[in-house]
Parts: C-alpha cells; sequence; structure tokens
C-alpha cells in the first residue's frame, strides 16, 4: 500500500506595508523577526515601484487609503492594516476589496497567523483590541438583562410604571415584572435605592434625576377685622 506524503513546508511570505511610520515600521518588523523563516517584512511607498511581495499592508485612514488593484507582474493580497477596528471601518475596506482586515492591536503570533492564513488565500477578519475586550469583561460582569437596564433607567428618571409601560409598548404587570427582578438583582427595595444605584453604575447622572417639589406651605391670612374687633 502506498504511504500518504507528508504535507510539504510551506512557503515563505513576504509582506509589504505602505507608507507608514518609521514607529509602525520597526514595531512590524521586531514582531516578524523571530518568524522569519515564514514570513518577512519589505518596505514600500506608495509612488514606488511595486514590490515582490505577496501581502501588501496599508492603513485604512492614511492617504493611501483604498485598495487599489496591484500590477498584473506583481500580485498582491491588499490587507487593511489599522488601529480603527469599529465595524464600520472594516465594513468599509472589506467592501472596498481587502483580502483580509487585522488590527495594530493584535499580538504578534496572532497577526502572523492571521497574515499566513491570508497568504493562504482565505479572506480574515481580526479586529481584536484591548478596549474591545475590556467592554465584553465589563458586559459579562453586569448583572441585569437589556431590558431591565432600560427599565431601571426610567425609574431612575423618574418616570412612573405606567409612563415606561407606554414608553417600552409593555403592559404594567411586565414592568412591574421587569423591575420586581431588577431589584432582586441589585439588591434594592425601593425607588430611592434603584435611583441611587442608577447614579453609582452610571446609568444616569444625578442632574438627569426628576425630583417631585415640595408642595408649598401657604401662610394662614391674617384677619385685619378680627384683630379690629379686639382692639
Amino acid at each position: 500500500m502506498e504511504r500518504p506524503t507528508a504535507p510539504g513546508p510551506r512557503r515563505h511570505v513576504k509582506v509589504a506595508i505602505l507608507d507608514e511610520s518609521e514607529l509602525v515600521m520597526h514595531g512590524l518588523r521586531a514582531m516578524l523577526e523571530p518568524h522569519a523563516a515564514v514570513i518577512s517584512l519589505v518596505h514600500h511607498r506608495a509612488d514606488g515601484p511595486a514590490p515582490l511581495c505577496d501581502l501588501t499592508l496599508y492603513e485604512p485612514h492614511s492617504r493611501t487609503a483604498g485598495v487599489r488593484p496591484a500590477p498584473q507582474r506583481f500580485p498582491t493580497r491588499m490587507v487593511a492594516f489599522g488601529w480603527d477596528c469599529s465595524p464600520e471601518a472594516v465594513s468599509t475596506e472589506m467592501a472596498r476589496g481587502a483580502a483580509g482586515f487585522v488590527s495594530k492591536w493584535l499580538p504578534s503570533r496572532r497577526l502572523i497567523w492571521n497574515l499566513l492564513q491570508v497568504a493562504e488565500g482565505r479572506r480574515v477578519v481580526d479586529d481584536w483590541t484591548p478596549h474591545a475586550e475590556a467592554q465584553q469583561a465589563a458586559a459579562s460582569k453586569w448583572p441585569l438583562t437589556q431590558r431591565e437596564t432600560e427599565v431601571l433607567s426610567m425609574i431612575a428618571a423618574g418616570k412612573a410604571n405606567r409612563e415606561i409601560a407606554e414608553d417600552t409598548n409593555l403592559s404594567i404587570n411586565s414592568v412591574k415584572s421587569y423591575i420586581r427582578g431588577a431589584y432582586s438583582k441589585i439588591e434594592v427595595s425601593s425607588r430611592s435605592q434603584a435611583v441611587l444605584w442608577a447614579i453609582q453604575h452610571g446609568l444616569l447622572m444625578p442632574s438627569d434625576v426628576q425630583t417631585t417639589p415640595p408642595p408649598r406651605v401657604h401662610a394662614p391670612r391674617t384677619s385685619y377685622t378680627a384683630h379690629a374687633a379686639h382692639a
């Protein structure tokens, strides 16, 4: 029986980067150097001749932004390489024809893995940022559901249950159910405690809280006739 052939070694991938700052160039070169057997960096100016490379990285917000067709004799795959990893930025560049979008926040091994995947013909998006990870961690610790948060915000803003029901298209009973659930999770038992919790956790500012002004107390009118009668 014929023995299976072992897979051949991964081909070396050359990466060019368009008009980046020296800081980014040095940083990227330092990230790639320990893996020089499989990937290496070549510099490329937008107004210069196209380098012999497999991938070309570009910053979406630089003056060279936009994916342009590479010269036919130097075929290359364009990869957006940016700090702004918002969904809008990613979708814009992928719609323009980028072969991938990778974040400048990525650690070296993850960046290299993504670039090798793109070089093999895959479309890759890795928009990781430390800020997004922190937000996800904070969201995972938030005790309330989206609806409970919405209802609690309205309570803290001074709205009555009926107003909340009208604004959210919920029944009064549903509103009360969400309130009970929220109160139980944040361990409060009154509206005033819920307002304080909402302020402490950033749902609204103290100036946003609607307070009911105290009733005006009218002093009794003095009867001059009565005083005159006793005089």
